[in-house]
């Protein structure tokens, strides 16, 4: 375009002059505009200041500009260097004058800046915000990568625990070291059986408390952790059986959601474990209980020692057999169950035979001999309450072809406990004295082992020197254990009849100011008398 042209001699009248202060304010604000189109209608709307310029419009159908000779035209491209170019076609009726070329001049090139500098501004926003974009994608994909590596580490960490074999202990130890959280495994009874951190509570408060069974029931339905007060809970149920619980102690509500996965994929190691050990002692209990039952009937020592020792049993010390009745409306099973924990919490171990194996709604249990029948009816009160609940305590037996006498003399005593005064509580065989040959069940050989039991040292002492200091017993019980007429009946001194007497407690242990010793002492010196009798005839 020719700005220098002169103008044409046909105009008889001159435009007013632009105002150089106005086109600049104008270019000012076109450099602070946020966008083209503002910029160029600002480029536009000043036109008509710097003279009869206008933009020459473009045909709607066509898209050519009208063709007319007769007027000035002259064809402007805007490029910012980013958008598509901006073509504009700048029209007047007649040549401009030097000035008015000049400030459109100026015009045209602080519009083209607004529009680059324009442009750049918008591609810096662009890039501003695509850098933004891809930092917080990035921060995203880090912390991503961040979690799938420690969630990587919980996997491999409970999967070797799981490969070699950890049992509940290692697995809770694990998850504290994982968490930095105290850790509690309870079984389905709401009992603690492993505590892995600091501050184990003193008083232990199973989980839900009094509302245990509504937690237990919540943490089933949500089948995942759950907030209990200052606990995160996980139920250990792999089937349909509830076998524990797992959970995190967290006062201060300071667990991460990584610690939620951590204490989810315990779960599930520790599920598999508890399942596994539950099936094993099921499958031990059941041959357990057919060993005992095998046992309690009758069977040749060398099987039964064999079959003990594949279970991990120790029948080579002596054993007794316990027999255990609870009340009419408290099922064996519970019995059992009960039996079991105490066994578990006292880290002992017996063959519990129950159900058809042998006489209904009776336990019996083949233990140690040294196995205190008290301590375990306390432990059985405790776990079922005070009912009437009766122990019978079979005597000791020196190898397993024994314990069926040693079961039918727990069961005698169990029976005459019931019968007694005081029908509950535990009841010794081998202390029931004369209630042993009052009994409807007693035999000959029960008379003898009463009367071994209670003159057996006496006997064997006149056999060894020829004394007579079983008659001698035998002549004070008569006499009401009065001096004079004893030393009388047996042609002796009084102060011989001392000495005796004096060899007689030395020899039995027995006190015999005691009534129920005498008692016993008397009854087993007549029933000494009738099996000599009968030994006579």
């Amino acid at each position: 375009m020719d700005l220098e042209a002169a103008p044409d001699p046909r105009v008889d009248h001159t435009p007013r002059a632009a105002n150089l202060c106005a086109v600049l304010s104008v270019t000012a604000h076109m450099h602070d505009c946020g966008n083209r189109d503002e910029i160029l209608a600002l480029m536009v709307d000043a036109l008509p200041e710097l003279g009869p310029f206008t933009v020459e419009p473009v045909s709607a159908v066509t898209g050519e500009l009208h063709d007319d000779d007769d007027v000035w035209r002259h064809r402007v491209l805007l490029d910012d260097s980013w958008s598509r170019p901006v073509s504009l076609t700048l029209r007047a009726d007649y040549p401009p004058t030097p000035l008015q070329a000049t400030l459109l001049e100026l015009l045209i090139q602080h519009t083209g800046s607004a529009l680059r500098a324009t442009s750049l501004r918008g591609r810096a926003a662009t890039q501003e915000r695509q850098l933004r974009e891809a930092t917080e994608e990035i921060t995203a994909i880090t912390a991503r990568a961040s979690r799938l590596e420690q969630e990587a580490k919980i996997h491999h960490t409970f999967g070797r625990l799981s490969a070699t074999g950890g049992d509940e202990t290692a697995i809770a130890d694990t998850l504290h070291r994982l968490t930095g959280l105290a850790v509690g495994i309870e079984d389905a009874f709401g009992t603690l059986r492993v505590w892995a951190g600091p501050d184990r509570p003193p008083k232990y408060r199973k989980v839900g408390g009094g509302n245990r069974v509504d937690v237990i029931r919540r943490a089933t339905m949500e089948g995942r952790p759950l907030r209990d007060d200052n606990r995160i809970v996980q139920i250990v149920r792999p089937g349909k059986t509830l076998l524990g619980v797992l959970y995190l102690s967290d006062p201060d509500h300071r667990a991460a959601d990584l610690d939620t996965f951590a204490l989810e994929y315990a779960t599930t190691v520790l599920a598999v474990d508890m399942a596994h050990r539950r099936s094993l002692a099921e499958t031990e209990a059941r041959l357990s209980r057919d060993l005992g039952a095998d046992l309690l009937a009758g069977t040749d020592d060398d099987s039964a020692y064999s079959r003990a020792d594949a279970l991990g049993y120790d029948l080579h010390t002596p054993q007794r057999v316990l027999v255990v009745q609870w009340g009419p409306d408290t099922p064996i099973e519970t019995v059992a169950e009960a039996f079991r924990r105490h066994l578990t919490s006292t880290d002992s171990s017996a063959l519990l035979v129950h159900g058809n194996e042998h006489r209904t709604g009776v336990l019996a249990a083949v233990m140690d001999a040294t196995t205190d029948a008290n301590t375990i009816f306390k432990a059985l009160e405790k776990s079922l309450g005070p009912a009437v609940g009766v122990v019978g305590v079979g005597s000791e037996c020196g190898s397993p072809s024994d314990l069926p006498n040693s079961y039918t003399h727990a069961m005698r005593a169990l029976e005459i406990r019931k019968q007694s005064l005081s029908p509950r509580g535990v009841a010794l065989f081998d202390e029931l004295g004369v209630y042993r040959i009052l009994d409807s069940h007693s035999s000959t050989g029960d008379v003898e082992a009463f009367v071994q039991e209670w003159l057996g040292p006496l006997l064997e002492y006149d056999r060894e020197h020829r004394s007579t200091m079983t008659a001698t017993l035998a002549q004070y019980l008569e006499c009401g254990g009065k001096y004079d007429e004893t030393a009388q009946a047996l042609r002796i001194h009084r102060s011989t009849l001392r000495y005796r007497m004096s060899r007689i407690h030395e020899l039995t242990g027995r006190d015999l100011r005691s009534v129920d010793t005498r008692l016993n002492l008397h009854l087993a010196s007549r029933a000494l008398q009738v099996l000599a009798g009968g030994e006579r005839q």
